[in-house]
């Protein structure tokens, strides 16, 4: 039978009849059989059609992994519904707008981020994102011993009518975009799209998956819930951990004995680092399967060392496909797998596509496109001009790969990521790569900032093996390996990068504090040299004198200076103004003033083409001595275009930081 005749709950019953009494799930220390996991599920289903549940009703599912989360999962979509995948660690707010966002009428509530200090408070963020309290259950009302007493004939015979409801390629699960770059979409999938992709990975993985899996991803997120859908159906035994902790994970994978794994980079990164990971899991994990990439090949080599004998299996997936695009062989060479994220699933076709020129030839770099059964029905609520998939069937991924000789894809990062600098365009993971080789960096991430110049930089974020960076040399380096205009203008140090609640890391939040530092850099900078935070251009005219006067006095205020201080900087400026406007012209001419943070005082810069005279002249008018009389320090001079200037320093008080002064600034803006 092909996926298209396939639904979750045919392949839950066959299961069910295959394996009756095999472990199924196991979390927190409690095991179902398939037997049980399938008539839990049953009876799950039996309660909502009997609370009037209807065809295509859209249910929230809102929880920490575990066994609950798996019998709500099935049980909604054997009503006929569609199941909500909501992020356990969300803000009530944002789970208010996601469930408003598909129109949610039904709630499951787990163990969350909210549920655990209040279950009142995510009752109320379902019932403010429309769903009836009525219709709000707790996820472990159906996990009792009551839940695998077997169903009547009467009860089976309602269960199978709810069962007709659904096609395979109807919308049964609703997964949302992470949205670590954009706002999040409502992604459609169905059991023919998830399931044709949990055929082709069990295809590709059958001779090397074991018995037992301990799965270490969410399984609201969609790589999560297609690889517990493998595992469960070849009958195997999959433990899940409502907190995906280094040392919780060591000791579910040591204590059960467990050969497979399936995370993130991030996760096992941090596993390999605890003491007791050689002593305890070397020799035992065999098939270690990774969502997203190592940072770096060295990375990957260095973690399957540790392993003993197991391999590390990278992939290449995208939520709009059910999640898995490619995957790599347990056949294939550590080399080869060490800079690629595999072949494609069987019965899929993946291009590398270039507007204006086609489909690229082998090597050539491009947008990775896929076309095949794994693809979503579409973003939920969305017009057609904002769908990801085109008119020839083609799903546009939005990353940048390349094939190699052997038909492995190498992963070349985002296409809104391409940094644009003087014109160029520049791959952020090219100069990830380089930066990674570089013995005292352990993660980089380059990003690009708006530059008045070259319209883009480049910019890094590191997190270093060992301190202090040496930029210089570092900066000789890349430029052996990268172009100049390539090299990053910053390093922003960080003890470590921020995640998100997939174990993935946060780029928006990165990026975000990233410009924040840059800001900081840049502001630095300027007020060394002179910051100007004000230009006026006057006319040689009495009238302009009090307006301007009445401009920077205010601007004086707003810094912090005294009363008596900021009085005396207005009548600096009026005499001045008086003084070079009564002496200085005959005929129409202009005055510039610019106000400019130093780091140790306020200037005044004035400049204009009439006569020059120095304010210390002897026979200097009256309004240079009131200047003398009110300023710190005084200078002149000439500018490069013939013109004099006169600035006027006032030192600021012992309690002002102008860097201080702009931040706060900043954010009010």
């Amino acid at each position: 039978m092909n996926s298209e005749e396939k639904l979750f709950s045919q392949t839950l019953a066959r299961c069910a009849k295959e394996f009756p009494d095999r472990p199924a799930i196991t979390c927190r220390g409690t095991t179902v059989t398939f037997s049980q996991l399938k008539l839990a599920a049953d009876r799950c289903a039996l309660s909502l059609v009997k609370a009037g549940f209807s065809k295509d009703d859209k249910a929230v599912l809102w929880g920490f992994n575990g066994i609950e989360w798996m019998v709500a999962f099935y049980g909604i979509i054997q009503a006929g519904g569609v199941a909500a995948l909501m992020n356990y660690g969300l803000k009530a707010p944002d789970v208010s707008a996601l469930s408003k966002m598909v129109s949610a009428s039904w709630g499951f509530i787990g163990g969350n981020t909210i549920s655990i200090a209040s279950p009142e408070a995510a009752a109320k963020a379902l019932v403010e994102g429309g769903i009836p309290a009525g219709h709000i259950f707790p996820a472990t009302a159906f996990v009792g011993p009551e839940a695998f007493a077997p169903l009547s004939a009467e009860e089976k015979a309602i269960l199978e009518q709810a069962l007709t409801r659904t096609q395979p390629k109807d919308s049964q699960v609703i997964i949302y975009t992470t949205g670590t770059t954009s706002i999040p979409k409502a992604v459609l999938q169905s059991s023919y799209s998830i399931l044709s992709n949990t055929e082709g990975c069990a295809q590709i993985l059958a001779d090397a998956i074991g018995d037992k899996l301990c799965l270490a991803l969410p399984t609201f997120h969609s790589y999560g819930l297609m690889v517990a859908n493998t595992y469960l159906s070849m009958g195997k035994h999959i433990f899940l951990s409502p907190i995906l902790k280094p040392d919780t994970l060591l000791g579910i994978i040591y204590e059960n004995k467990i050969t497979d794994m399936c995370s993130v980079g991030a996760i096992y990164g941090m596993l390999t680092s605890m003491p007791e990971f050689a002593e305890k899991l070397s020799g035992q994990l065999n098939l270690c399967i990774v969502g997203g990439g190592f940072t770096t090949p060295v990375e990957m080599m260095r973690f399957e060392k540790l392993l003993g004998g197991g391999k590390l299996l990278c992939g290449y997936g995208q939520t709009e496909c059910s999640p898995v695009i490619t995957v790599e062989s347990y056949d294939d060479p550590l080399e080869k797998r060490a800079v690629s994220v595999g072949r494609s699933l069987p019965n899929h076709e993946v291009r590398i596509w270039n507007e204006g020129t086609g489909f690229a030839k082998t090597g050539e770099l491009g947008e990775i496109v896929v076309k095949g059964p794994s693809l979503m029905n579409g973003y939920y609520g969305l017009p057609r001009e904002m769908q990801a998939i085109d008119e020839d069937g083609w799903l546009h991924t939005g990353d940048l790969g390349r094939f190699d000789e052997d038909g492995m894809l190498q992963f070349a990062g985002r296409i809104k990521d391409i940094i644009i600098r003087s014109g160029e365009n520049i791959s952020p993971v090219e100069i990830e790569k380089v930066l990674l080789e570089q013995e005292e960096i352990r993660e980089a991430k380059v990003m690009g900032a708006a530059h008045p110049i070259w319209g883009e930089s480049v910019e890094a974020c590191l997190v270093l093996r060992k301190a202090p960076l040496d930029e210089d040399s570092l900066r000789a380096r890349l430029k052996e390996r990268l172009g100049s205009f390539k090299v990053p203008s910053h390093f922003f140090i960080y003890d470590a990068f921020p995640l998100n609640e997939n174990g993935k890391l946060n780029q928006r939040a990165l990026h975000t504090d990233m410009l924040e530092k840059l800001f900081e850099t840049n502001l630095t900078a300027a007020v060394n040299k002179g910051l100007r935070i004000l230009d006026l251009k006057l006319k040689n005219r009495s009238y302009t004198i009090v307006p301007a006067c009445s401009m920077i006095w205010q601007l004086a205020d707003q810094i912090g200076f005294e009363t008596e201080k900021s009085d005396q900087i207005r009548l600096s400026v009026e005499e001045m103004l008086t003084d070079r406007i009564d002496n200085a012209y005959e005929d129409d001419a202009s005055i510039r003033i610019e106000v400019l943070l130093m780091p140790q005082w306020l200037r005044l810069r004035f400049t204009d083409t009439g006569r020059k005279y120095s304010l210390e002249d002897e026979d200097a008018s009256i309004s240079a001595r009131i200047i003398l009389a009110n300023v710190d320090s005084y200078s002149s001079g000439e500018t490069d275009r013939g013109e004099t200037e006169y600035c006027l320093d006032y030192q600021y008080s012992d309690d002002f930081n102008v860097k201080d002064y702009l931040m706060r600034y900043k954010e009010r803006k």
